[in-house]
Order: structure tokens, then sequence, then C-alpha cells
């Protein structure tokens, strides 16, 4: 990205309109007093592009204005951009974004749009075709006041983490949070389906007793049966050796009348019981949907809670990282506080009283729109904890769907062989025993018995009567034997459960194991530590060689990424990043360097990590910004330091240096200068 002309107005301290025109020049200094303005002209570039500055919200419009208002042109793989940006006090922002067509015969160049539907989409877009987000654009193209040791002066195990955050590292603990995730919801399914297989289990450790009762009660079925014939054949033979005897018949005639009529009371009994056995059925059949319902509704509650332990994982991990930037702020406004001497501990500039002011309201004011990030996202957490503790417990309802279901299913099948058996019952009388005592009936008031041989009624009735018996028997052993019958056969239905879910247990355990070696990998020692170790070479040869520059070849970095332990009895290896500088005196590490030469390593350092930065985000770093203080080096170091500006100068086709030192200001062709009047800030280019 290379800037062509910036033009803002009501922004910051910009009240009125100005306007920095950057083609008549490749390197220039931008110059002015403390306040003055000069890093707002940043600021701006920053905001037009991503929509974020040192603030992002109404604080960006200046308190004379009605609006912040920033156009910026810029050039990018041979095309030229335009965004317009606006921010009305009280209002939402406006974006827009624009490509220069080429011109055609006389006819000037005209902007095309390319503004999307939402600002949202329109900011992707800008992002898309720069191929850089605000994170990695300041971080590569600007090297911000008081943050070019922020890599050097840490410790070495902070070193790494830092590394990380510059080349992007950090989704990698977001991914290894999910994968961490996600295995202890499978185990949760896991640990399920284990509780489904060993309520499985105990009821197949029942296989043989129940066939045993089966097998048993299906030979006493047998043997009553048989029993039951050899009772009816005996009662034909009483009725027919009785058919010459009138009043044996008449007997005969109403001991099976009364017989039927207990019969037909019986059957009556059992009528009155399918009503209740139809009610039944239908209530195990609606208590077996209602399972069925629950075990459907059991995915839905258990995706839905999935969801929410990510949103929560997510929103935690965001709140931790506030958590640490909140807390360095607070550092940092204790540092400028308590500070008393001439510099200024963050920035090494002059430590004034508008210096001290004006600092701690931007880090006041930036802590306080992180807390307000943190808290929010704090009620979000907890309302997502009780969401989530809502869930488990539908959950732990839910265990028991299965049991009702299987109860449910047992119960029904029960009822349907008794519902089945009452009907062939009724159905039966229907058939024979209604009709013989309306016949009976119609032979005693005839009384054609008088013509015949009766036998002896108390024989007959007692045989009937013992016919009777056999028969209620038989009925209780036959529904005792469909109980013990479906018992048996539900079995088999739940062999096969066992099998599917001893199937899906094991690929459960196969995803926990890819779960376990996904979070290996993701953490900080698997992938994000290759990458470091991937990226370090190029940093460091990149590195030395601006840093040979900077020196006249007498200094040196080496990054050494493992150091043995204290404790010598240790072969393995600790992580670190340990940086060795050499010069003409020999090895030593960083801190032992004069404030001079450590800002020409960090300068060096930063610089490497900026265009390895570029490099991997797939931009061309066209454009480099630093935004630092000159105090530190001597005259001789900044006469260095400008040097290596002039030697990397035609490795960018723009390189601006923001400096408050007045005796700086010459070494630059071009001055860009910013004035603080009763109008606000002001700008002026000087060739």
């Amino acid at each position: 990205m290379i800037p062509l002309r910036l033009r803002l107005s009501g922004f910051l301290s910009y009240r009125d309109p100005a306007e920095v025109d950057f083609t008549t020049f490749d390197l220039a200094c931008i110059s002015g007093h403390n306040g003055a303005g000069k890093s707002s002209l940043l600021d701006a570039i920053t905001w037009a592009l991503f929509g974020q500055a040192r603030k992002r919200d109404e604080s960006l419009v200046n308190l004379q204005s009605k609006a912040a208002e920033v156009v910026f042109t810029f050039e990018y793989e041979g095309n030229i951009y335009r965004v317009l940006r606006s921010l009305p006090r009280g209002k939402t922002t406006s974006l827009e974004f624009q490509i220069q067509q080429a011109a055609v015969g006389d006819q000037p160049p005209e902007w095309r749009p390319l503004t999307e539907r939402t600002s949202r989409e329109t900011q992707a877009r800008i992002e898309q075709v720069l191929r850089l987000d605000y994170d990695t654009f300041i971080n590569a193209a600007f090297f911000l006041q008081g943050k070019a040791d922020q890599f050097t002066q840490q410790t070495p195990g902070r070193r790494k983490e830092i590394l990380g955050s510059i080349l992007g590292l950090e989704i990698w603990e977001t991914y290894r949070q999910r994968a961490a995730e996600q295995r202890k919801n499978v185990e949760g399914d896991l640990a399920s389906i284990d509780g489904r297989l060993q309520e499985i289990e105990a009821e197949l450790s029942e296989e043989a007793e129940r066939k045993a009762r089966l097998a048993a009660l299906e030979t006493e079925l047998a043997r009553l049966i048989a029993v039951r014939q050899t009772q009816q054949a005996a009662l034909e033979s009483l009725r027919k050796a009785a058919a010459s005897q009138a009043a044996a018949e008449k007997a005969r005639l109403e001991e099976e009348r009364r017989g039927l009529a207990e019969q037909a009371r019986a059957v009556d009994g059992q009528r009155a019981a399918l009503a209740d056995l139809t009610a039944q059925r239908e209530k195990a059949q609606k208590t077996l949907a209602a399972a069925e319902e629950k075990i459907a509704r059991r995915g839905e509650v258990e995706a839905a809670r999935n969801a929410g332990r990510e949103q929560f994982a997510h929103l935690k991990a965001e709140n931790d990282l506030l958590k640490t930037q909140m807390d360095e702020l607070k550092e940092r406004i204790e540092r400028l506080e308590a500070a008393g001497g001439a510099a200024c501990p963050l920035c090494g500039q002059p430590l004034s009283e508008e210096h001290r002011r004006t600092t701690l309201e931007k880090l006041n004011a930036e802590g306080r729109e992180k807390g307000d990030r943190f808290r929010a996202n704090k009620a979000v957490l907890d309302d997502l904890t009780r969401q989530i503790a809502d869930y488990d417990r539908q959950m732990a309802a839910f265990e028991a769907a299965e049991r009702e279901r299987l109860a449910a299913s047992s119960a029904l099948a029960q009822l349907s062989e008794r519902l089945e058996s009452a009907q062939k019952t009724v159905e039966a009388w229907e058939a024979g025993g209604a009709k013989r005592l309306a016949e009976i009936e119609s032979l005693l008031a005839g009384q054609e018995y008088a013509r015949q041989e009766q036998a002896s009624a108390d024989e007959v009735r007692r045989a009937e009567q013992t016919l009777l018996d056999l028969q209620e028997q038989e009925n209780r052993l036959n529904q005792e034997v469909g109980a013990a019958r479906q018992k048996v056969n539900v079995l088999d239905d739940l062999r096969a459960r066992r099998k599917r879910l001893e199937a899906e247990r094991e690929e459960l355990a196969r995803q926990i194991g890819r779960y376990k070696l996904l979070e290996r990998a993701f953490g900080k020692d698997g992938v994000p530590a290759l990458l470091i170790e991937q990226a370090l070479p190029e940093i460091e040869a990149r590195a030395n060689e601006l840093l040979d520059r900077l020196s006249d070849g007498s200094m040196s970095v080496r990054f050494v990424t493992q150091a043995g332990y204290k404790d010598k009895k240790r072969d393995d290896l600790r992580e670190t990043l340990e940086i060795q500088i050499s010069d003409g005196t020999g090895q030593r590490d960083y801190e032992l360097f004069s404030g001079g030469e450590a800002f020409r390593v960090n300068f060096a350092i930063r610089l490497a990590l900026s265009q390895v930065l570029a490099a991997r985000k797939g931009a061309r770093l066209q454009t480099l910004v630093i935004d630092e203080g000159f105090g530190s080096q001597d005259v001789q170091g900044r006469q260095r330091l400008i040097e290596a500006i002039n030697a990397v100068r035609t490795d960018f086709a723009k390189i601006l240096v923001i400096t408050h030192i007045d005796e700086l200001k010459d070494a630059f062709p071009t001055r860009i200068e910013v004035e603080k009047t009763d109008r606000g800030s002001q700008v002026r280019v000087i060739g």
C-alpha cells in the first residue's frame, strides 16, 4: 500500500480541513511539538482503512466539529483506490470504497464504486484487497511510540508468546480450546453410552432365568391343555350317557345353562376389561411416544448446549486477553504516574506535565473501553453459564428416556397380548357359548328333555365346573406365557442395540483420540512452535542485514530457542527465546547493552518482524512509518539510524519518520510540519 493523498477534517485535533499530498516525496519527516497532532495523521490512515485508531468511538470527532471525515487515496498492485469514512456525531459511521478507472481520451479518470451493501462487507473487501487487517498492518508498517522494544524487553519465555502474537498464532490456542471442548463433549456422550450398555447387560444377564421360566410355563400349559381336553371328553361322555333319561337331561340342561350363564357373566367381565385394557394400551402408547420424543429432543438440546459451550470458550478467551491488556495498561499508568524524571518511562520523550496528562488520558480512555468490553462479555458469559446449566439439567432429565421407552415398549406388548386374549375369549363365547345358551333356554321352555332319559345332574355339573376351572387356569397361564415370551423376545432387540451402541462407542473413542491428538498439535509445543522455528531464521537473517548497516558491521544478533536446565541431571532442553548479541567485545545478552545500542537492535529486529509478517500475509510492505523517539541515540547513533533509513529507502515506496528533535529535521529531504493553532492542528509539506 502506497499513500497518495490524505484529506481530513473534524478528526481528533484537526478541526479545519487539512490535506497531505504524498506523491511529491518518497522519504519525509513529520515534525512538530508534542501534542501538535503528528500521530493523528497516522490515526487518520488506519481509521480510514480499518475503522480503528487509538479510539473507535465518537472521541475521534473534534470537540468543535459535527463530524469526523477522512478521505485516503492510495496505490496498491498497480491500482489506485480511495476510501471515504465519516462519523457524524450521534450517528453511525459511513464507509465508501472506490477504484480509479483509466482515463478514456480527453475524459479525466473516474471513480468506480466498490462499496458493498453494508459497512461490514465493505470493510471485509478493503482487507481482502490489502491482504492485511488492522493488527497486521500496524505491526508490519508502523513503528509505534513505545512499542519498538516490546519484543526485546521481555523475558525469554514471554518473547515466544509475543512473537506468536505478532505472527498471528493466537488462533491455534483457540483451536486447542475448541478441540478440548469437543473432546469433553464426546467423553460425555461416551459416558452416556456406557450407562446404557450397563443397563442392557443387566437385562441380558437374566436371559437364562427368563428362558427357564418360559420353558416351565410352556410345559405347564401343555399339561393343562391335555387335562382340559380329557375333562372335556369325559363331560361329553357323561352327557351322552344321560341322554336317555329325561330327568337327568333336564338337570343336565339346567346345569349346563348355569355353567353357560356363569361363562356369560365371565365374558361380560372380559368385555368390561376390554375398555380398561384398551385405555391402558393407549396410555402405554402415549408414554412410548413421549419417551421417543424426549430422545429426539435430547439431540436438539445437546446441539444447543455444544453451541453455547463454544461461544462461552470464545468469549472466555477474549476476556482473558482483555484482562491481560488491562493489566498492562494499569502497569503503564502506574509507571507514568510514579515517574519523576525528565524522560517519559514509556516513550523516552521529555516528560512535561502536558505530555503526562495527555498520555494518561489516552491510557485511561483505552482502559475504560477495554473494561466496558470485558464487562459486556462477562454479562454474556454469565447468561451462557445459566443457559448451559439449564441444558445440562435437561440432558440429565433425558437420561431416563431410554429406560422409559423400554418399559413402555414392554408394557405395550403385554397389554396388547392380554387385550388380544380377552377379545378371543369374547369372540369364542359369541361364536359358541351364547348360541348354546339360547338353545338350552329353548329346550327347557319346550320341555323336550322329558322325552329323553336324563343322566345324573350332579355328576354333569361337577364335570362342567371342573372344566370351567381348567379353562380359567388355561387362560391365566396363556397370559403368563405371553408375558414371559415377550421378555425373552426383547433380548434379541437388546443384543442388536448393544451391538449398535458398542460400534458407536468405538467410534466415539476414536474421536476422543483424534481430539487429544489435535490438542497436542494445537498446543504451544505443536504447530505454533514449528511455525516460530520456521520464522526465526528468516527474522534473524533480515535483522542482521539491517544491524550490519546500523553498526558498521560490528554487531549481529542470534536467536536461541532451546537451552539446558540448571539441573545438570536433566538431559532434555527447555523452550526459550534468548537474544544473543555479538559486537567487537564478544557475545553479550541484550540487557547488557546501552540504550543507544539496544535501540539499534530493537530497530533491526522490529523491521525484520515487519518484513516477515507482511510477506506471510501475502502483502508487500511498501510503506514504512517510524513513530519512535530518537532520544536514546547519541549523535553518532542518530546519524547511523538515518543512514540505515536511507539504506532501506529503496526497499520502500514511502518512508515517514515522526520526530520532535529539531536537529533531525534537516536530515530528511521533505518535512511535513504539524502545528497546533487556535483552530486546531494544521499541516504543510516543505520540500
